[in-house]
């Protein structure tokens, strides 16, 4: 761990920020003015592959469920970096690639799976790739056929448990930590809201976390030193 990092930054660094590092970096070779697109884009993953995508001049379009505070969550994207986000509904409709606003999609990142990963699907250009690293809907991955067939899609998936082990002390890991470490050091990489709980407050930290009611967006760090 980077002597630069706080506490936080240092429970977090190993899954989120190191996630979504390695799904921009080993699956398309992607360069400046090339486009993203992501669901669950409010997600810790999610909030550092907009990050991510800003600090390396990459376009995010990003993806979220419709809620009662959308402009908020729409404006706190916005501040991150993210070039576009839309709701579930406004993704189905919009004609931000076909009117060349943005180029068209050369990979596609998918946490939710059901109809919003065949939603982001749908823009993704030929040859590209989609990758899933989870499935928050608890729906299947449904791809088309049509999208095999006639734009050669790739259907991927990732965990970062998996290349952490098989990259121990491998040069990419090093590469990597050191360039998180950087990003944070100079501010363009910031931590998603949380909330420090300490080791007799767990149970309640865990209970929320396992309950609907309780995803409100927060992620829970539990304190040893207490």
């Amino acid at each position: 761990i980077p002597p630069t990092f706080t506490d936080v930054q240092a429970a977090m660094l190993n899954v989120n920020p190191c996630t979504a590092y390695r799904m921009l970096r080993d699956f398309e070779q992607l360069g400046p003015g090339d486009t993203v697109i992501q669901n669950g884009a409010n997600s810790a993953v999610g909030q550092f592959v907009i990050q991510l995508c800003s600090a390396w001049n990459l376009n995010s379009v990003n993806v979220v469920r419709d809620r009662d505070d959308i402009i908020e969550l729409k404006t706190q994207l916005k501040s991150l970096g993210a070039t576009e986000v839309f709701t579930e509904a406004e993704i189905r409709k919009t004609m931000i690639f076909k009117e060349k606003k943005l180029p068209t999609p050369k990979l596609a990142l998918n946490c939710v799976c059901g109809d919003s990963a065949t939603n982001v699907l749908r823009h993704l250009g030929p040859n590209g790739s989609i990758i899933t690293y989870g499935a928050m809907s608890r729906e299947p991955l449904t791809i088309p056929a049509s999208a095999l067939i006639f734009k050669n899609i790739k259907v991927l998936g990732f965990w970062m448990s998996i290349w952490a082990k098989n990259n121990r002390n491998s040069k990419e890991r090093f590469e990597m930590i050191e360039e998180l470490g950087s990003l944070f050091k100079e501010g363009k990489l910031k931590v998603p809201k949380h909330k420090i709980v300490s080791i007799e407050e767990y149970q309640e930290a865990v209970t929320k976390t396992l309950q609907m009611e309780g995803k409100t967006g927060v992620k829970y760090i539990l304190d040893l030193t207490s």
